[in-house]
C-alpha cells in the first residue's frame, strides 16, 4: 500500500502533558504550520515518556501509511528523554553515534561554557546521549539548542523527530523541515475565512452547512458555536485549497444568501 502523499500524523511525546503540567502548544502550532502548507493532520496522539509506548504508537501510525510522522518531544540529554530510542526500536535498528553531531554538541557547549553561561563544556555521557540517533538517520541542525532534529524515513513514510522546547522545534520545522513540505506540496496550501452568524442556533445551520457543501464540493465548512448566555453565536469556518479560491469565495456569497431565509 503506497503512503498517502499529505497525510500526516503527530505524535506528541512528555508526562507533563499528560499530567495536566503543560498545555500542548506544540501540537496547534505544527498543525496549523502543515495546513498552510497543504497537508492533513488524519490524527494525533500523545504519550508518556515510555519507550515501549512511544514505540507502540510509532508502529501502530506506520501502518497506516502516512506520508510524514511528526514527533516533538524526548530527545533531550535526561533518563525520561526516550523518543529516539523509541524510533530505533519501532523501525528494527540501533542507536549509532553521529560524529557530525558530537562536533556541533562539542562547539555548541565550549561556546556556552565561553559565554559563562555553563561551568563545564564537557561532552558527558548525557550530553553525547543527544548524538545517539538511530542508523541511516539524518540529523536536522538546530540553530537555537542543543539536541538535533532527526529525520528517517520508513517504507515512504518518514519520521520527523523535534525537541519539544517550542523555539526549538519552531525552528527547525520552519528551516530544515518547510522548504521541503512546501515543495512536495507544490503550493498545495489551505485557505480559511470565517464569517459569524447570530441568531441562528447551530441546529438550524446544519441543512445548509450540508446544502452549501454539497454545491461547492471543493469547499469544507465547519461550525463552531460559541453562543454567549442568551445569546446564540456560531462561527462557519470555510475551508479550501488556495487554488479554489473562487470557489470559496463563491460558496460564502451563496451561504450567506440562503441564511437570509432562515433570519
Amino acid at each position: 500500500m503506497k503512503a498517502s502523499k499529505y497525510v500526516v500524523e503527530v505524535v506528541n511525546v512528555g508526562n507533563e502533558l499528560l499530567d495536566g503540567r503543560t498545555v500542548n502548544t506544540n501540537l496547534n502550532w505544527v498543525c496549523g504550520r502543515l495546513s498552510q502548507l497543504g497537508y492533513i493532520v488524519s490524527r494525533a496522539t500523545t504519550v508518556r515518556d515510555d519507550l515501549k509506548d512511544i514505540a507502540s504508537v510509532l508502529k501502530e501510525s506506520l501502518k497506516r501509511r502516512p506520508a510524514w510522522i511528526i514527533v516533538s518531544g524526548g530527545l533531550g540529554p535526561t533518563h525520561d528523554d526516550k523518543t529516539l530510542q523509541a524510533v530505533a526500536k519501532a523501525l528494527g535498528t540501533r542507536l549509532v553515534l553521529y560524529e557530525d553531531v558530537v562536533e556541533k554538541l562539542r562547539h555548541r557547549y565550549l561556546a556556552l561554557y565561553e559565554k559563562g553561561l555553563i561551568k563545564d563544556p564537557t561532552l558527558t555521557r548525557e550530553r553525547l546521549k543527544m548524538a545517539r540517533l538511530p542508523a541511516g538517520s539524518k540529523p536536522l541542525n538546530n540553530a537555537v539548542g542543543a539536541a538535533p532534529g532527526v529525520l528517517v524515513e520508513k517504507a515512504g513514510t518518514r519520521i520527523v523527530c523535534l525537541p519539544g522546547v517550542p523555539k526549538e522545534l519552531m525552528t527547525i520545522f520552519d528551516n530544515e523541515l518547510a522548504p521541503v513540505l512546501e515543495k512536495e506540496s507544490k503550493g498545495r496550501g489551505f485557505l480559511v475565512q470565517s464569517i459569524t452568524v447570530r441568531d441562528v442556533v447551530e441546529s438550524r445551520l446544519a441543512p445548509l452547512l450540508v446544502e452549501t457543501m454539497k454545491k461547492y464540493p471543493m469547499v469544507y465548512l465547519k461550525s463552531n458555536p460559541k453562543g454567549v448566555e442568551n445569546v446564540s453565536v456560531v462561527v462557519v469556518d470555510f475551508i479550501a485549497e488556495k487554488r479554489h479560491k473562487d470557489l470559496l469565495e463563491q460558496s460564502i456569497q451563496y451561504f450567506q444568501e440562503r441564511l437570509k431565509t432562515l433570519t
